[in-house]
């Protein structure tokens, strides 16, 4: 009996030190496990820039020169040539099928080299220089830049139908014998006179259209 109680003891005692050691699996240095890795930070200089909430400016104004302000130069060798430095006249005329045509020529009278591009205004004058009827109507495409070196001279068409083949214009009276072409350079307020043949009539009426102009420089 006392052998059967010893073992008895012996195996009570070996079961408490295997739960002991099965308990001892549960300790804190058992518990400690790394936790995963967070998402890694990312510094501000590796950082993409924002993207700009700025809008682009928008361009205005316009591709040519402001309205009513000459244009240097034309395109062409030297200044716009201008009315101080210029004469008209009217040159080749002759009559043909109900107008007369001819050619408006300036020529330049000053000391440097100027340049002339696009259409000159014309009308005609009374002797007191007041202008009868309507202006010349432009005619034809615009014509490319003309240079004139001091003396040198270019011509512009200009068409006159003839007053009686128009309306308005077939009574007695509605017509008036012009003195002068008045003549503006292209681009320039200043202007010349050139004498008118004689025997051409201008319609009176500023509604009818008697007179068209092509530009300096058409082909």
């Amino acid at each position: 009996m006392r052998t059967g109680r010893g073992m008895l003891i012996v195996a009570s005692l070996s079961l408490a030190a295997s739960v002991a050691g099965c308990g001892g699996s549960d300790g804190p240095a058992d518990q400690a496990v790394s936790a995963p890795p967070g998402p890694p930070v990312v510094s501000g200089t590796s950082q993409p820039p924002a993207a700009s909430t700025a809008r682009p400016t928008a361009v205005t104004g316009s591709t040519g020169p402001s309205a009513g302000i000459p244009v240097t130069g034309a395109g062409g060798a030297g200044p716009a040539c201008v009315s101080t430095g210029l004469a008209a006249s009217l040159e080749d005329v002759q009559g043909a099928a109900g107008h007369v045509y001819g050619r408006i020529v300036l020529r330049n009278t000053g000391p440097g080299t100027c340049s002339v591009v696009g259409y000159p205004g014309v009308s005609v004058v009374n002797a007191t220089g007041g202008q009868v009827g309507a202006a010349a109507d432009r005619t034809g495409p615009a014509g490319t830049p003309v240079t004139l070196p001091p003396g040198g001279s270019t011509g512009a068409t200009l068409a006159i139908t003839q007053a009686g083949l128009l309306p308005g214009c077939e009574e007695p009276g509605q017509a008036v014998r012009g003195s002068n072409l008045r003549v503006y350079p292209p681009d320039d307020r200043g202007s010349l006179l050139a004498a008118l043949p004689a025997g051409v009539e201008t319609c009176r009426d500023p509604a009818v259209h008697q007179l068209a102009v092509g530009a300096f420089g058409q082909p």
